[in-house]
């Protein structure tokens, strides 16, 4: 009989009772230690995403404060994006051959070293190295945080496990409004500062606080570790059959680092990916991303003081907006925390697609009835139109299409390929985000409200790629997932 049934059945003693009552209240007890355990990790593992997150805000309020033209201002804007795929693709071998906790931590050295290279005011070319290598750090982020939620913090708990692998972009958002906010009031290099010192305050919280995850330790060998960092994580579980084939590694962790870069690792890791569990995921994923970075997301948040006022929107202040617009990405992502295991991934990125296809249109719609019937401008009423789309765009996108394809990149691949294919995932969403950002200005010019379109546009097709082709992992385990996609019917979760 379920617990449930106990509570409300048939009558019983007061004394069984008091029992039932007793044993309820110690698994109460329990799974409210292990939500607060895994907020108080998943806290200092997430935080490492903050400083990165700033950089995303970043152009947005240092280019109105830098006197470049528009080549000089979009490579400023798009270049750490091209750094990121590099960041990416060490992020997986990091994560896979030396530890989740190390992946981590090294976020943190090139965000400082950019942040305080920006806040010494360099000239051009010294600004566009310390770009890449806060792009840099922001690949490297990509990762780590969402595959050590999947492994450490949501083992009791698989309802939290989307949840928690959304806080990376919690402290990436909270990272943009911090920006958004003190570059409304300081100059950029201040910013920078206050950059630099959140890098240096995560590196310490993580190598303080963070024990390395007991998966990766099993897979190494280390048993004693892994049961240590079991009890400091709080984790009383038993193992799964993947776990326990790991248990005599075929190759001590010696020689796994010596074999890292061999011929003999590279065609394993290429056969590894033919196999349906690997590639299909990964096709999915990178296509989920390539709708992001294309339906205009980053762009918005890149070049938002540039947006407002192209708009020539006057009743508002343009960096009030940005400040606004902080505020409800950052409301946007807390929300998701608990609006994932209600409904899924499927149904809250489509309702988001959906959401950021309206604003898109919206705001062309705007550029195209101002350019063809000046007087609008003469309402001051109408210019809190574009400013409603900007705000719908990024509570939209902040709810699903942002956070989503990211945290499933810790859920989808199978343990032996995950930091491999997160990371080849994460590269090419790089890539595309540095071509979306380059390319704006340009397409602004010649195109004006047509790339708003375009934006929508694909946001819409997006929904429909999510209707038909995205996994639904809400109330699944890691293998009950990877195993579905190597079944040729779906499985009964993707029915529901």
């Amino acid at each position: 009989m379920s617990e449930e049934s106990d509570v409300l059945g048939e009558p019983t003693s007061p004394r069984r009772s008091n029992v039932e009552s007793g044993m309820l209240s110690k698994k109460g007890m329990s799974t409210l230690r292990v939500v607060s355990c895994g907020c108080d990790f998943g806290s200092y593992c997430h935080c490492s995403w903050s400083s990165p997150g700033m950089s995303f805000g970043f152009p947005a309020v240092a280019l109105p404060q830098l006197n470049l033209n528009i080549d000089e201002a979009s490579t400023f804007a798009s270049l750490g994006a091209i750094a990121m795929p590099i960041g990416c693709l060490l992020s997986g071998p990091v994560i896979d051959r030396y530890g989740r906790r190390t992946a981590l931590m090294l976020i943190n050295l090139p965000s400082f070293m950019g942040w305080l290279l920006i806040a010494s005011k360099p000239h051009l070319t010294r600004l566009y190295v310390a770009r890449l290598l806060t792009g840099l750090a922001v690949g490297l982020a990509t990762t780590p945080a969402a595959v050590y939620s999947a492994e450490c913090l949501t083992v009791h708990k698989m309802s939290l496990r989307g949840s928690l692998t959304t806080w990376s972009t919690v402290a990436l958002t909270s990272g943009i409004l911090l920006v958004y906010f003190t570059g409304a009031l300081l100059a950029y290099t201040t910013v920078a500062i206050i950059a630099s010192a959140i890098s240096l305050l995560s590196l310490v919280l993580i190598s303080l606080f963070i024990p390395e995850s007991p998966t990766w330790l099993i897979d190494q060998g280390r048993f004693d570790d892994a049961e240590n960092a079991d009890k400091i994580l709080k984790i009383h579980r038993k193992r799964t059959a993947s776990e326990c084939s790991q248990l005599i590694p075929k190759d001590s962790p010696k020689e796994k680092k010596e074999e890292f870069f061999s011929m003999e690792t590279i065609r394993k890791t290429v056969q590894d990916f033919r196999e349906p569990e690997a590639y299909k995921p990964l096709v999915i994923m990178i296509t989920f991303l390539f709708f992001q970075q294309f339906s205009g997301l980053y762009v918005m948040i890149t070049y938002m003081v540039d947006i407002i006022s192209s708009a020539g929107v006057e009743v508002v202040n343009p960096y009030l907006v940005t400040v606004i617009s902080g505020v409800v990405i950052l409301i946007a992502a807390i929300s998701v925390t608990f609006l994932l295991p209600i409904f899924g991934v499927r149904k809250l990125s489509m309702f988001s697609c959906l959401g950021v296809s309206v604003s898109m249109l919206t705001y062309g719609m705007y550029l195209s009835v101002r350019s063809k019937v000046p007087w609008v401008s003469n309402y001051p009423i109408f210019g809190l139109i574009p400013v409603f789309a900007i705000v719908l765009n990024v509570w939209m996108s902040g709810i699903g299409f942002i956070p989503i394809p990211y945290s499933m990149l810790g859920e989808v691949f199978p343990p032996h390929v995950k930091g491999t294919a997160g990371g080849i995932a994460s590269s090419l969403s790089s890539i595309f985000c540095f071509i979306a950002i380059k390319t704006y200005p340009y397409l602004f010019l010649n195109l004006e409200a047509g790339i708003f379109y375009l934006y929508g546009t694909l946001a819409l097709f997006a929904s429909l790629f999510v209707i038909y082709y995205l996994p639904e992992t809400r109330g699944r385990t890691l293998e009950e997932i990877n195993s579905s996609f190597s079944s040729k019917k779906k499985s009964e979760y993707e029915q529901h």
